[in-house]
């Protein structure tokens, strides 16, 4: 009689997967109040991070913006009376990717709900069989409006309340780096999501390997992926957050003029950023790494073929779908609407600059109503 063949799961992968199954559990099994509440602190956490990056990186900016050509649709510049002995792009980089990780370090280990990591760790537990499709929904639905609350919330402090992003070179790097993003093609920018993701989730892949207490080892671990994807160039949807409305609400503040649109945030950037930041996080490491760990002669389970096809279908397809109506095309109509009956359109002079933060508000409102209306519809706990 022949033996069943087995293997051994490869580097105890399927032994991590299980372990964040589990806490993708914990994770999803959140009333929404306390959920909405961490994904509100992941969201300022990496706000954090871009600040102090764009407040570092600014020393190597070349360009002053004086303003918006609406005839060309351009931004208007001119060039700060400074020689550089050093190529000033590659340096701004640099320095934007050296320091923003402080971020993700402070939501790993301080404990926080960035969707970008929910994207590869909530899937785990799916896959897992450990929480249903609606939970995951919820989760995502919750950690994601929670981020951009939190993140346009510290967009609001950094320009209208302390006002410390409104000064050069600060504010002409925020306007021509968040111009830059707006006017990526929708191809483009879902690759660049797609890269970002893949190194944020390997960064939290990581530290899920890691040895636990061991705080300066992981903060480490954590460091390398992220200056990574920061220094190329990639896009990260909650990033972008506190970025974009920051430069939004800059424009007006520091030049009396409205220059990006909640269009440009929201359907620009925000659509294709966000499904690329799927696919990177969930296919690039949650799928992969489960269907590599959980082999015949795991005691976790055994994955096949069929199987990762079928969650690939349901959670980049159903959950991922619904998600981005949920989360990125509802609001980014509402904002447009509320942006479009206040006649705010590019170009335009503004000397009421808080005109720019109604959208965000009301947008905002809708954010925190949505958790407690789809955990109510969906019952994730049952």
């Amino acid at each position: 009689m022949a033996t069943e063949e087995k293997f051994t799961p490869y580097a105890g992968v399927d032994e991590t997967v299980d372990a964040a199954a589990s806490a993708a559990v914990v994770k999803a099994f959140q009333p929404p109040g306390r959920l909405f509440l961490m994904g509100i602190m992941a969201g300022i956490f990496i706000g954090i991070g871009f600040w102090l990056a764009v407040t570092v990186s600014s020393a190597f900016w070349t360009t002053k913006v004086t303003g918006f050509d609406a005839a060309t649709h351009k931004l208007v510049t001119e060039p700060f009376n400074v020689a550089w002995p050093l190529n000033p792009s590659a340096m701004m980089k640099f320095l934007l990717g050296a320091v923003f990780p402080v971020g993700l370090i402070a939501v790993c280990i301080g404990g926080a709900e960035l969707w970008t990591g929910c994207a590869n760790v909530i899937p785990l537990g799916y896959m897992q069989k450990k929480l249903k499709l609606k939970a995951l929904i919820y989760n995502w639905v919750t950690a994601y409006g929670g981020n951009w609350v939190g993140s346009v919330f510290l967009a609001f402090l950094a320009t209208y309340g302390s006002t410390l992003l409104l000064a050069s070179p600060f504010r002409d790097e925020l306007i021509s780096v968040v111009w830059a993003k707006v006017n990526l093609s929708p191809w483009e920018a879902f690759w660049r999501g797609v890269g970002c993701n893949f190194l944020v989730n390997l960064a939290i892949w990581l530290w899920l390997r890691s040895k636990k207490g061991d705080f300066m080892g992981q903060a480490f671990l954590i460091w390398f992926p992220i200056f990574t994807f920061v220094t190329i160039g990639f896009e990260h949807s909650i990033a972008n957050m506190f970025l974009i409305p920051a430069a939004i609400f800059a424009s007006p503040l520091a030049l009396k003029q409205y220059i990006i649109t909640y269009y440009d945030f929201f359907f620009n950037n925000l659509l294709p950023v966000t499904y690329g930041n799927l696919v990177g996080g969930f296919v690039f490491i949650a799928l992969v790494y489960w269907y590599v760990g959980m082999v015949k002669g795991s005691k976790y389970g055994e994955a096949t073929p069929t199987d990762a096809l079928k969650y690939a279908a349901e959670i980049l397809l159903l959950a991922g779908i619904v998600h981005h109506v949920l989360e990125v095309a509802v609001p980014g109509a509402i904002a447009v609407a509320v942006e479009k009956a206040l006649g705010l359109s590019a170009g335009i002079n503004l000397t009421n600059a808080g005109m720019a933060l109604i959208p965000a508000v009301i947008t905002g409102i809708y954010y925190a109503l949505l958790p407690f209306i789809v955990y109510k519809a969906l019952k994730p706990l049952k």
